[in-house]
């Protein structure tokens, strides 16, 4: 099965052991498809991706920077304590993303938990695990670490990153900073002996969330992002 990686592979930092960032599917904005529709540009190959995802422009153009979702993470990764830069550095290339459904849309229009436990989507996910081994794994939409811990995808998920570790007792916790002003959201998270898992909400399709209430969460993320970089003494 050929990976669904919307940047480069780079050996000895994110083919194995290092942050995967998981959505739920590609997205495909109006103009991005009003755009394509107008060109006669011939389709990229993606084979050919050597991008960081923070440059992802290098591969796919000027239009690449105006990509919401990837602008928004790039500034949840400063305000945890890691900034991305432009230049295939030693951290940018330990980053991949990629997400759990092959697909592509606008947006989810059926229920997220019957399109993400659909038979062909669960495997395809868990095949990325499996190939990439990911020390760190981020989601982005709420949803999906509820979605992971279902019976069809857990005991499959620990076969590939080792048992559950408990936090507080507990196989996976919610947090969520009641101090803040504005509206909040529970981050999860959940260990596993070989992989740490964050569930967060949709950079670009939650309403009402604040980079503020994010930059909240420096310590708890920052620091397993820091778990990777030691491993890859970076």
């Amino acid at each position: 099965m050929d990976l669904n990686l919307a940047n480069g592979l780079f050996k000895g930092f994110n083919d194995k052991n290092g942050i995967m960032l998981c959505g739920y599917e590609w997205g495909y904005s109006k103009k991005d498809q009003e755009n394509d529709e107008k060109s006669n540009a011939p389709a990229l190959d993606l084979s050919k991706n050597d991008a960081v995802f923070s440059n992802k422009a290098t591969f796919y153009g000027e239009r690449a920077n105006g990509w919401r979702y990837d602008q928004r993470i790039i500034k949840w990764f400063a305000l945890w304590g890691h900034p991305l830069g432009k230049e295939k550095d030693d951290f940018e290339k330990t980053i991949v993303q990629t997400n759990w459904c092959n697909t592509q849309g606008h947006r989810v229009e059926e229920n997220y938990w019957e399109k993400l436990l659909a038979p062909q989507q669960v495997d395809n996910f868990l095949e990325h695990v499996r190939v990439l081994q990911p020390r760190l794994i981020l989601f982005f939409g709420s949803q999906i670490i509820h979605i992971l811990q279902d019976t069809r995808v857990l005991g499959r998920f620990q076969d590939i990153v080792g048992k559950i570790v408990p936090i507080d007792g507990k196989p996976f916790v919610l947090r969520k900073k009641e101090d803040f002003q504005g509206r909040k959201f529970d981050i999860g998270f959940q260990n596993f002996e070989h992989c740490k898992v964050v569930g967060l909400p949709h950079p670009n399709g939650t309403r009402g969330l604040q980079d503020d209430y994010i930059a909240l969460f420096k310590d708890e993320i920052g620091s397993l992002i820091q778990e990777v970089k030691v491993l890859k003494h970076i």
